[in-house]
């Protein structure tokens, strides 16, 4: 890969994730540690990037709020494949809550049309379940966000509160060992926390360029997860680090 492409793609994963990790891009560039560091100065000598220890970070040190639109056409592959690993959780007569994830509605376009109830503060998988006779769905309501296609605030915690969620299918945008789950906007943050508190059973649905990096807002520890699904591109480093902390972790392949 020339350098040039290296650069490109460092500050779109800036971009998307605030921060970045030389080991991290070593890796999947397939190129030595003092290769990214050679490229982080570049980039920081040409005002694009902030070096700091162990890696970089965006100039402000945060992901871009990126919309629905352009969140979907990301790492689409990843995401269909855990899509297809957590279709194998959904039976019929349960409750089930979906968050605004592009990587939830990955799932929610493979469902098939079966009496469960569905309840989403996502726009889009409103108008994708709307077609079907045998699913329940609930909007949770309140205040619509446009770019990220989510309802949010005080409305759609209520409703939440009254479903006996069996299963709870999120994602995140960035997945920390330490501290756990983050989202970019804080009002999703709030609606995934409460979400995470009342559900049975909490899946995230993480693909593999998320993991070792974290946003903004915090929403879940990893002790609040009962399953992780990530794509192969996982490092086994961390999955083992999940799987150290108690998580179960698929690697959809």
């Amino acid at each position: 890969m020339l350098a040039q492409e290296r650069h490109q793609q460092i500050l779109q994963l800036l971009i998307e994730q605030g921060t970045v990790r030389t080991i991290d891009l070593a890796e999947e560039f397939n190129c030595t540690d003092e290769t990214i560091r050679r490229d982080f100065q570049i980039l920081s000598d040409n005002n694009q990037l902030a070096r700091v220890h162990g890696g970089a970070s965006s100039l402000n040190g945060r992901p871009l709020l990126q919309s629905f639109t352009e969140r979907r056409a990301l790492n689409v592959d990843h995401k269909q494949a855990i899509a297809k690993a957590a279709l194998e959780l959904i039976t019929p007569g349960q409750t089930y809550a979906f968050d605004s994830s592009t990587t939830a509605f990955a799932l929610v376009s493979t469902l098939p049309d079966l009496p469960y109830r569905v309840v989403t503060n996502a726009f889009a998988v409103l108008e994708h379940l709307a077609r079907m006779g045998n699913v329940e769905l609930i909007s949770t309501g309140g205040r619509y966000h446009p770019k990220t296609q989510t309802f949010t605030r005080s409305d759609s915690y209520v409703t939440l509160q009254r479903h006996n969620i069996s299963i709870a299918f999120i994602s995140c945008i960035g997945l920390d060992i330490e501290r756990g789950a983050s989202e970019g906007f804080e009002e999703q943050a709030g609606f995934k926390e409460i979400l995470v508190q009342l559900a049975k059973q909490v899946v995230l649905m993480v693909d593999s360029s998320k993991l070792n990096t974290c946003s903004e807002y915090f929403f879940a520890e990893l002790k609040d997860l009962t399953h992780i699904i990530t794509d192969s591109g996982a490092s086994a480093e961390c999955v083992a680090a999940l799987r150290s902390h108690g998580c179960k972790v698929t690697l959809a392949q």
